[in-house]
């Protein structure tokens, strides 16, 4: 047992000079991450506190069976997840993020004869570029006064032109605003079943919003889609899956050149022990909120309007603000992402630790000075 924890410390010593780390160890015996640069990175709604120190020992432990294909480890992950969302291990899709799942379902969708896209606007649309060099038209409805998503509207938008995808966002990217899950399941109720409905729960863990995979995996025409990227912290390990119906998760992996073969064994070990890590969840969802919390108090004394979020970062307005709000940003190395939203100028900044936003709400002062 000594020899091989001399091994693994030899290895994960080489593994870090090799990175150009130093092989300096926590107490918790993991060795240091390779150094970051200075960039306070508040742009893309990553997790600043992941991985989980259980998925971080996972990467470790698993690293050097990279040579090796990740069959038995994505077995083992679909497993894992089926059991934590009470589904069949057929309910499920694993891919590359949950982007990769999105692109999946618009293929599925698109080999009907019309390609009709509804979305809410704003909404998450990095994906809608795939959508457009599909051949779908875009159809966006406003979200309604409170920053929701209108599903009455877009309801009514399917009585004259029928839908070939439906995407909702819940909570919603970028307003961090989330409608009733009990809604979108009336409102899945009332639409033709030849319409493809996805429902990106990215967020829903930050809200402690219930999954709807039990619809999903009961209507051939509706599909989750979950990630590892937020509050798992693993979004450089590109990790999402899909829940739905048997016949859908067979359609949707007959795009895949390897049905879940997108997910590495290194990505798929720190899945596995993220899942098994509620505690560091937990944490993570209690150290943002205290950070959303202190935010506001700094919008409110600035005298900028925002949109109180579910989510892990916060959309606010910086109309009042004569200056180039992320030019100036980014000379004190802090990035956050500008918006055009609502007739106005708005800034979505994501929660970063807390000495990180001490940096930002100290900026965000000077420059609205």
């Amino acid at each position: 047992m000594h020899t091989d924890r001399r091994n693994w410390l030899k290895q994960v010593t080489l593994l870090a000079t090799a990175l150009g780390t130093e092989p300096l160890l926590f107490a918790n015996g993991l060795p240091h991450p390779p150094p970051a640069d200075k960039r306070i990175l508040l742009n893309s709604n990553e997790n600043p506190y992941g991985p989980s120190p259980l998925a971080q020992k996972a990467i470790l432990d698993y690293y050097l069976r990279s040579n090796r294909y990740p069959d038995d480890m994505l077995t083992s992950l679909k497993k894992k997840l089926a059991t934590h969302w009470s589904v069949n291990e057929e309910n499920i899709l694993l891919g590359a993020g949950s982007s990769e799942i999105i692109g999946l379902a618009l293929i599925a969708a698109g080999t009907k004869f019309r390609k009709q896209l509804l979305a809410a606007d704003p909404a998450y649309s990095v994906w809608q570029n795939q959508a457009s060099a599909l051949g779908y038209d875009a159809v966006k409805i406003p979200l309604n006064k409170d920053r929701k998503y209108d599903l009455d509207e877009m309801l009514a938008r399917t009585k004259y032109i029928p839908a070939t995808f439906i995407y909702i966002c819940n909570p919603n990217n970028p307003t961090g605003t989330y409608v009733d899950p009990d809604a979108i399941r009336r409102f899945t109720e009332t639409i033709s079943k030849d319409s493809y409905i996805f429902i990106d729960e990215a967020y829903t863990e930050y809200a402690d919003l219930p999954s709807l995979a039990s619809l999903a995996i009961s209507h051939p025409n509706i599909i989750v889609a979950k990630t590892f990227s937020k509050v798992y912290g693993l979004a450089g390990a590109r990790i999402g899956y899909a829940m739905a119906h048997p016949s859908t998760i067979k359609k949707l992996a007959s795009f895949q050149p390897w049905p879940d073969g997108s997910v590495s064994t290194v990505g798929a070990a720190a899945a596995i022990a993220s899942l098994d890590d509620m505690d560091f969840v937990k944490d993570c969802k209690k150290k943002n909120e205290d950070i959303k919390d202190s935010c506001y108090k700094t919008f409110k004394e600035i005298g900028l309007d925002y949109i109180p979020s579910s989510a892990n970062f916060i959309l606010f307005n910086i109309g009042k603000i004569k200056k180039d709000l992320t030019r100036e940003m980014q000379a004190r190395n802090i990035y956050v992402q500008y918006r055009d939203h609502f007739g106005g100028k708005w800034c979505r900044v994501s929660m970063g630790t807390e000495e990180e936003m001490l940096e930002f709400t100290k900026a965000l002062k000077e420059i609205a000075a």
